[in-house]
């Protein structure tokens, strides 16, 4: 009968001695293959969150289980770093010696409170090894270019995989680039094709609308070829590194079903992978509230274009922070929706009813699409419990259904009142 292989990563302090740590791993590695499984070494052992982050990729490449052996002590931080990109369970393996298990412990609390599906095994000859095992991921999720390495200090691509069951992958800039710099060589024809269909207003030059659209065509074809539903930017670094922001690629491929998220924010990933299901959402910074009126402001620099009232009223302007590249100014529809959220560990969600009263106030000091809303609750009550910056807008459905379909992926539901 086949063995079972199990992926490994070794972390290890680089204070304790080499030969120290390459006598620990043998140990190790000698008690897990004696239970019968096959050892598939991930890379040589991790000393530095540095390291950590070099292997993303191929930590993220894992499916139904990971194991990371605590060498030594001094390693709950490059465990976290780590197993915050694992698609798949993780199980940290401590020792009696060198503090590899209090190091282990320390990363376990810190990634239970990430939301990361987590357990600690403590390596002993008299018993076999636990270890937890993955069920089959059913979504997917692209994050497009680089990250900032604080990206997710707070919410994790792991909790995201392990919570809703989508499978993270991340995609090389330069890949990115490579898919671009295709669809830049007709890039006049995208113009034509995009100008016999979009009714509003032009305000961004020439040059920046080909970029932003041939980007949009490289992420419609990257986000098929992987297989996904969502995708995400750390829009700062895009633009940083290729003078191009998302915010037109989000608006334009939200009309084919595909959900895309601003500044690789895993809980709206979350909050709109599951409206997305009911609704087209939007999702907005939370930027003003007026107390004595109960009004919010909710403004970003994309929004779906389904969501128009007037599809002659949707204006192309430079984005806000930047004033490059394109932003989409979305006149909202008015009427009932609801604002979303949900906490960092993805274990619970807040809605709150309001009313989008007006859009496009054309505040120059906020990002383009701008909606006015009023609260059922107190913008105080709003702030003092709202989890993130972020909410994500609903309108057109029910919130009997948005409350039944967070319920149905495990969520405790709070409404905001």
């Amino acid at each position: 009968m086949a063995r079972d292989v199990v992926p490994v990563i070794a972390v290890a302090s680089p204070i304790h001695p080499s030969m120290q740590r390459v006598a620990v791993l043998k140990r190790m590695l000698q008690f897990i293959e004696g239970l019968g499984l096959n050892v598939k070494m991930l890379s040589e052992p991790v000393t530095s969150i540095e390291e950590a982050w070099s292997i993303r990729d191929k930590v993220l490449e894992v499916d139904r289980s990971l194991l990371i052996l605590h060498l030594t002590g001094g390693t709950s931080k490059i465990a976290v770093e780590v197993a915050k990109w694992s698609n798949a369970p993780v199980t940290l393996i401590a020792h009696g010696e060198s503090n590899s298990l209090p190091s282990s412990l320390e990363a376990y609390n810190r990634l239970r409170l990430l939301g990361v599906d987590v357990r600690v095994s403590f390596v002993d000859r008299g018993r076999g090894l636990e270890y937890l095992v993955g069920e089959k991921h059913q979504r997917g999720m692209l994050i497009m270019g680089d990250v900032s390495p604080k990206a997710f200090d707070i919410v994790c691509p792991a909790a995201l995989a392990h919570r809703l069951k989508v499978k993270v992958g991340m995609l090389k800039l330069e890949e990115l680039e490579r898919y671009m710099s295709g669809y830049a060589k007709s890039a006049q024809d995208l113009v034509d094709s995009f100008l016999s269909r979009f009714k509003g207003l032009i305000q961004v030059p020439l040059q920046e609308l080909q970029l932003s659209l041939a980007l949009t065509e490289a992420v419609k074809e990257l986000v098929e070829k992987h297989r996904c539903n969502v995708f995400t930017f750390d829009c700062f670094e895009l633009l940083k590194r290729i003078n191009v922001t998302p915010c037109l690629a989000i608006s334009l491929l939200s009309e084919g079903g595909v959900v895309g998220v601003c500044e690789a924010d895993i809980q709206a990933a979350a909050c709109m992978s599951i409206v997305s299901g009911l609704t087209t959402p939007f999702m907005g910074n939370i930027v003003s509230v007026d107390e004595e009126q109960g009004l919010l402001t909710l403004a970003h620099c994309t929004a779906p274009m389904s969501l128009a009232s007037r599809p002659e009223g949707i204006k192309l302007k430079t984005h806000f922070e930047t004033d490059k590249s394109v932003a989409v100014d979305v006149p909202i529809i008015h009427g009932k929706a609801l604002l979303v959220s949900c906490s960092s560990n993805l274990k619970k969600a807040y809605i709150a009813e309001c009313e989008v009263l007006k859009s496009q106030m054309e505040h120059r000091n906020m990002c383009r699409t701008q909606a006015l809303l009023k609260l059922k609750a107190k913008p105080s009550r709003m702030l003092s419990t709202w989890p993130s910056g972020h909410a994500v807008l609903a309108l057109r459905v029910a919130k009997s259904d948005v409350e039944e379909a967070f319920r149905a992926e495990g969520f405790e539901v709070e409404e905001v009142e």
